[in-house]
């Protein structure tokens, strides 16, 4: 007869006691989606309904295992083996963009080379979020919960997923360059589906562009998967700071068009430069050449200086316009996209709504906008970016802008 196993301590069993805002975090995030479901099933579908995004299915698909996280649910690797794992996920993402800017990509070893990938990935997320935590706790932004002024935390909790993001259909005028209107599409087009689109959305009025994007604040954030650790560093910090913006006046403005939009990118895209630098200095990881998910080396004129010549042809078509001279700028446009193309920078389509996109971000060589140079000086003046947000955040107007440059002493040499 077998011998019966010996008594063990008593297991006890502890009763769960989440945090009363780990609750109404979680609640809000399910109202959302079961929100965002009902409109997608009851709303019309309107134009280029079959080839939409729609972002509450990436919150139900995501949401829960970001709570996971958050909430201290799962393993958590120690930092030298997180350390590692981004080693290895950057230098299978280098791996992957050499293979697949070949004129004929091997199909089986892209999928060997993802499969591969996909097993650090998680890994890489838990390191990059942690780091991202740590430092913006550093620079104070911290801040107590509504009705728990107790607990203090970084708000939102830092959260993003490493994918492919969707792509964004931008229109704008002919006869000026605005932003009008934006319509998220699936990532996964291709280059015929991309033109048709195109083709369909655009009339003699308007023009627009299908661009693929780095990153998406929904929450959790979408952040590109195929770029360099640098690039994926500061694409999660940036995404970080537009949704820590939508809790104050600035990020409330956003959809508004006009100032407040080319504000808010603009503020995320010094700050989130900032927040990866700071990641960068506090856990340094060095990479082998070639291995930090770069692509192959491009055919770029090395003496080509791309800024100059795009912030040029900017205030040439911007001059243009304004004359009227529509055909002649649309002209001009062709003739710099296929200069580029002989100089290693092969860009796909340059027009109105080319510029209308990237010009939202101020601190870019696409942009006119006075806005870039008005922030640039408030991060130089302050030079912190505990301060640089938490006097941005409250900035609406570009006159409120010049007002608070205006009010501040100059940066010291």
């Amino acid at each position: 007869m077998a011998a019966a196993p010996a008594a063990g301590p008593p297991v006890r069993l502890e009763p769960w006691r989440p945090r009363t805002w780990l609750l109404l975090f979680i609640l809000a995030g399910v109202a959302g989606i079961v929100l965002g479901a009902g409109v997608a099933a009851f709303a019309p579908r309107g134009d280029f309904a079959d080839e939409r995004y729609h972002l509450w299915r990436w919150q139900a698909e995501t949401f829960v295992p970001a709570l996971a996280r958050i909430a201290g649910i799962g393993p958590r690797p120690a930092a030298a083996r997180n350390q590692d794992a981004v080693r290895q996920y950057f230098a299978l993402t280098s791996r992957l963009r050499e293979e697949l800017a070949k004129e004929q990509p091997d199909p089986r070893l892209v999928e060997t080379l993802e499969n591969e990938r996909a097993s650090y990935e998680n890994d890489v997320e838990r390191f990059i979020t942690s780091a991202l935590t740590e430092v913006v706790t550093t620079a104070g932004l911290q801040r107590p919960l509504p009705l728990f002024r107790d607990i203090e935390l970084t708000w939102p909790p830092v959260a993003f997923e490493l994918t492919s993001p969707p792509r964004l259909l931008v229109r704008s005028p002919r006869a000026r360059i605005e932003r009008l209107s934006d319509t998220l599409l699936q990532p996964g087009l291709t280059l015929a589906e991309i033109e048709r689109i195109e083709a369909r959305a655009d009339t003699p009025e308007t023009v627009s562009l299908v661009v693929s994007l780095g990153g998406l604040a929904a929450y959790p954030a979408i952040v590109r998967d195929d770029r360099s650790y640098a690039a994926v560093l500061e694409t999660a910090a940036h995404e970080w700071v537009h949704l820590y913006l939508a809790f104050y006046p600035l990020g409330q403005q956003w959809g508004k068009g006009g100032d407040a939009e080319v504000l808010n990118e603009t503020v995320a895209s010094i700050a989130g430069r900032e927040l990866a630098r700071l990641v960068m200095l506090r856990y340094p990881i060095d990479f082998p050449p070639g291995e930090d998910g770069s692509g192959p080396p491009s055919g770029r004129n090395p003496e080509f200086d791309f800024n100059a010549e795009m912030r040029a042809l900017r205030l040439a078509v911007d001059d243009l316009l304004a004359q009227g001279r529509i055909a002649e700028a649309e002209q001009l446009m062709e003739q710099k996209r296929r200069y580029l193309a002989e100089n290693g920078i092969p860009i796909r389509k340059i027009n109105q709504a080319y510029f209308a996109f990237y010009g939202t971000y101020a601190d870019s060589p696409q942009s006119s906008n006075p806005i870039g140079p008005l922030v640039e000086t408030l991060w130089q003046r302050t030079n912190d970016i505990g301060e640089f947000l938490r006097i941005a955040r409250g900035i609406t107007s570009r006159a409120r802008l010049e007002a608070v440059v205006a009010a501040l002493p100059p940066a010291s040499p």
